[in-house]
């Protein structure tokens, strides 16, 4: 019998939405896929740092089978410093193809090639399949499309990129159970994360219909077919999953939508709220936008079960909104959004703000605060800094006013996790290095979400550098574990968000590609 092994590896994510579609393309066309999750996402805010006795124990799962290929997703520039001791064990002790895929190859597939065999651009469900026919049947796979890689006269080989698959219903959903392994705390466990969490993720389109400027989303779909950058799955497809979830996990209480911006057409909401709550009916949570909140499509929603939402309005200040971050809604727009979702009394929203960061003047911080007062309650505020992704289009305007150099920014996107967490957190955690003015309506913005103090706080504004001890002070009163502020995810996103791209970013955010 012909070997139809394959192994894919996943740092830091047990979920990895990506990982797990292609995982089922495999095995639904005849190949037999091992996951391996390197280190759950929860050790990026805990012990990110890879031991000895971890690649030990990588190593020895990778050498004792014989797998067609070993995968290796790279969803975000904030853990390269630690994906790079895996790239490089692996690199120098596996004899068999060593492929990289995710967010980061695909924006930078030629830096990716010189560590890797083979670099898999754009969807992978595709190209995966056809590399692990041609391994197993011993033909040329150097024309396979998405591919990049050095040939034997060290050229870098870009091939064409494989179209986008228009119809998500035709490579299934994520895998759910089967040979999966967690790698953590210097021990290997045996199982799928999913078959025992309270919370299913899963997403129900690829894409996103907007060009922020901040995000490299957009980017990816320029190296693609453009005319495609937003896919819906199926109303039936995503049923299916989370029939086939809950019956294999009766634990699950809760469903979390990973999409960028949750689908928004009248039409597909209409079917999906009806068949959500007849055969699914637990809560969940989406992302969505400004412009895309609408009376009719909330009110579906929060029928069907939806409890909480998250809006991205990153700024109160229409130039940083509108001029740097193409980010096209008003404020009144935005007041809107909020009236809408108050009105439909969803219990739990959130606002994204992205503040404190170089770009930002300290009358634009103000605005933020001003517009934070309008916004309806209740609703609470994610609050972080400027994250600077891979290719994204605001980096050039990051260099054009001496932020910093390109080659500081190269050096930014391979820094250790720590520090660039640092900086992306900083407006929330009380890091405001020389910039006490800013730390100060930071605070006032991160109180605006109190009702019950919201008549201080606006008092405490009007002399807001005299009273910046008591601004502080009352924060710390109320930034404690039982307020609902966390830490957003890295978008890493995402895409399906991602890179942090991510965090978030979304992480961001960025899912939806080669190990997503």
């Amino acid at each position: 019998m012909k070997n139809n092994k394959v192994l894919l590896i996943v740092a830091y994510s047990e979920k990895s939405l990506g990982t797990r579609y292609i995982a089922n393309y495999l095995k639904k066309n005849g190949f037999e896929p091992t996951i391996i999750f390197f280190k759950a996402f929860d050790t990026l805010f805990n012990s990110i740092y890879v031991s000895d006795k971890e690649l030990s124990l990588l190593q020895e799962m990778i050498l004792k089978e014989k797998y067609l290929f070993v995968g290796l997703n790279i969803h975000s520039s904030f853990i390269m410093s630690e994906i790079k001791k895996l790239i490089e064990m692996l690199d120098n002790d596996i004899q068999i193809p060593f492929i990289l895929g995710g967010v980061f190859p695909t924006l930078r597939p030629k830096q990716c090639a010189k560590n890797c065999d083979i670099v898999v651009r754009g969807d992978g469900e595709i190209p995966l399949l056809e590399l692990a026919k041609a391994f197993q049947q011993g033909y040329d796979w150097k024309n396979i499309l998405s591919l990049s890689y050095f040939n034997n006269n060290d050229e870098y080989i870009e091939n064409d990129i494989t179209p986008l698959v228009c119809d998500l219903d035709s490579i299934g959903y994520p895998l759910i159970g089967g040979n999966m392994y967690l790698i953590e705390n210097d021990k290997v466990v045996y199982g799928d994360p999913q078959l025992t969490t309270e919370k299913y993720e899963l997403t129900c389109m690829r894409g996103c219909p907007f060009r922020c400027f901040y995000c490299c989303s957009s980017k990816l779909y320029e190296k693609q077919n453009d005319s495609h950058r937003v896919r819906v799955r199926s109303v039936k497809s995503v049923i299916m999953e989370l029939t086939e979830i809950l019956e294999k996990n009766p634990n699950v209480k809760k469903i979390h939508f990973w999409d960028e911006v949750f689908n928004t057409d009248p039409k597909w909401v209409e079917e999906f709220s009806s068949e959500y709550k007849a055969k699914i009916g637990l809560p969940f949570e989406i992302w969505g936008h400004p412009l895309m909140v609408k009376d009719n499509i909330i009110g579906m929603l929060k029928d069907a079960g939806l409890y909480m939402i998250g809006v991205g309005v990153q700024s109160g200040s229409p130039n940083i909104r509108n001029n740097l971050f193409k980010r096209l809604e008003t404020n009144e727009q935005i007041i809107e959004a909020s009236r809408i979702l108050s009105s439909h009394n969803i219990p739990e929203v959130y606002y994204d703000l992205m503040i404190c960061h170089p770009l930002e003047t300290l009358d634009e911080l103000k605005e933020t605060f001003d517009l934070c007062l309008k916004l309806q309650p209740p609703f609470w505020l994610q609050i972080h800094g400027l994250a600077y992704m891979p290719e994204a289009d605001i980096l050039k305007t990051i260099v054009e006013r001496g932020i910093c150099t390109e080659e500081e920014l190269e050096n930014t996107f391979n820094a250790p996790f720590d520090e660039q967490n640092t900086k992306f957190i900083g407006p929330i955690k009380g890091y405001f290095p020389d910039e006490p003015k800013k730390e100060v309506w930071a605070n006032l913005i991160y109180l605006s979400q109190y009702t019950d103090i919201r008549d201080k706080v606006v008092k405490l504004s009007k002399n807001p550098y005299k009273n910046a001890e008591k601004i502080r002070a009352l924060k710390r009163i109320k930034n404690t574990p039982e307020t609902h502020q966390y830490i957003p995810e890295s978008s890493f996103v995402n895409s399906l968000s991602f890179d942090v791209c991510g965090i978030i970013s979304k992480i961001q955010k960025i899912f939806n590609y080669f190990f997503n």
